[in-house]
Parts: C-alpha cells; sequence; structure tokens
C-alpha cells in the first residue's frame, strides 16, 4: 500500500504525517490531541514542549501496559496448550493400551 501525506492538527499545530490510511492517521492524531488537552487543562501554565513530554510519557506507559497484558496472555494460552496436548497425549496413550 502506498503512504499518503495526511495533514492533521494536534495541539493547535498542523503536522502533515504519512501513512496507509487517513483514518487510522486522524483517529491516532485525535487521540494523541486529546491527551495534550486533557493535560493541558489539568495544568493550564504549562509549556507546550512539557505537556508533548508527559503525554509521551503517559501514552507509553498505556503500551507498556498493553505489553504486559499480552505477555501474560500469551503464557496463559500457551500453558492450556501444554496442558491440553498432555491431556490428548494420555488419552492417546489409554487408548492404544486398551486396544
Amino acid at each position: 500500500m502506498s503512504q499518503k501525506e495526511i495533514r492533521v492538527k494536534i495541539f493547535n499545530n498542523e503536522y502533515n504525517l504519512q501513512g496507509d490510511s487517513a483514518e487510522k492517521v486522524e483517529r491516532i492524531s485525535d487521540y494523541v490531541d486529546g491527551i495534550m488537552r486533557r493535560l493541558n487543562s489539568e495544568s493550564p501554565n504549562q509549556p507546550e514542549e512539557t505537556i508533548a513530554v508527559v503525554s509521551a510519557l503517559n501514552i507509553a506507559e498505556e503500551l507498556f501496559k498493553e505489553k504486559d497484558i499480552r505477555t501474560k496472555l500469551e503464557k496463559d494460552f500457551s500453558d492450556m496448550l501444554d496442558e491440553l496436548i498432555s491431556k490428548a497425549d494420555s488419552i492417546s496413550e489409554a487408548i492404544d493400551d486398551n486396544l
């Protein structure tokens, strides 16, 4: 898929971004804009750079939480799969022993 240039507005600044999907780029931009606006309303006297850095830290924290959740789910799934394979092997052995 070719990259398209998409113009977005984040925290009163316009940016030319590239992406495969304008809708996705706009959704992500709106998300970042929302976080920056929320932080600005909570601490209105902070410089834009501080708002941007704190926003980036908040987004990174969310990302790490999601990665931790994914890692745990993958481990749980792997453990369940191992258990099912072991049970299937036991059933197969029992069937073979009784034939």
